[in-house]
């Protein structure tokens, strides 16, 4: 019981300290799930599409839209098959996920290699979009939306799909027991929790907070099964889904048959090893 207390304190002193994985640590991740990510957008790109909708922008005039932590650059490669005049900046902090949109060679899309808060702090353009898909887990909301709206022109709309609270149901505890049982393996640990919003009643709270009206949004959860444990957890490294995880250990292949047993306990259901992604969009227009 001492032990365990012992461990939780010790965890706790990190988090407190802000001792957690970082923004060089995701880089890191994202960098190597870069030739793999295609797995993810296979499944959930159809969500994605949800917030690319150009009777929300502007036909007046060309558009200046901004792809914030853009990945691969799914959005940007779609807002670019859609009936708008338009000029696209996509950042990212992965150069391996930004490899794949720089190879379109498209005079109307900069790619930009660089943290994002530090270019929402030091950019000097304004946009009339935003659109940010899947990171929201890996920011301050309350800082990232305050510099939304230094970008944003008024009027401006903000796009944004995000993972919710309640999504991966049951890894943060297996990856908790593991950490406990491996303990002198931990480097660091993750804290994300907090940058997920309880659904869309509490992504739309946060964005009213900074000035933001809601023009539509909505929840959503899809459940994948596979039929062994390791195929579980190969896909949540595979698709970055629990980017971050590995360096949390000194050595993540000597945790990794614990994750899988762990998981092999825990996600069993009707014959099959689930995982959900629970997730919410919306589109926002800055007023």
């Amino acid at each position: 019981m001492l032990k365990k207390l012992l461990f939780y304190i010790r965890v706790g002193c990190k988090l407190m300290k802000k001792d957690v994985i970082n923004n060089e640590d995701y880089k890191k991740e994202y960098n190597k799930v870069s030739g793999t990510y295609n797995h993810w957008l296979n499944e959930m790109a159809k969500f994605t599409d949800k917030i690319i909708k150009p009777e929300y922008v502007s036909k007046e005039n060309k558009q200046k839209i901004l792809d914030f932590a853009c990945g691969t650059g799914y959005i940007s490669r779609s807002l670019l098959h859609k009936n708008i005049d338009c000029e696209i900046t996509a950042v990212d902090y992965s150069d391996k996920m930004l490899e794949q949109l720089e190879s379109l060679n498209d005079d109307r899309v900069k790619v930009i290699n660089c943290d994002g808060i530090e270019f929402l702090k030091n950019t000097e353009e304004k946009y009339d979009a935003i659109f940010f898909g899947w990171a929201l887990s890996y920011f301050n909301y309350k800082e990232l939306f305050k510099l939304f709206k230094r970008v944003l022109n008024r009027g401006g709309i903000v796009g944004i799909i995000t993972n919710a609270q309640g999504t991966l149901s049951d890894i943060e505890d297996i990856f908790m027991k593991v950490m406990y049982k491996n303990h002198e393996e931990v480097i660091k640990p993750m804290d994300i929790r907090f940058n997920l919003p309880y659904g869309k009643e509490g992504l739309t709270k946060w964005f009213n907070r900074y000035g933001f009206e809601e023009m539509e949004s909505e929840d959503g959860e899809v459940l994948f099964t596979f039929d062994k444990p390791d195929e579980l957890l190969k896909w949540l490294n595979e698709t970055g889904a629990a980017a971050g995880t590995a360096c949390m250990f000194k050595d993540y292949n000597i945790v990794k048959d614990d994750l899988i047993e762990e998981i092999r306990k825990t996600k069993y259901k009707n014959g099959k090893y689930e995982i959900n992604h629970k997730f919410t969009y919306g589109i926002y227009r800055y007023r």
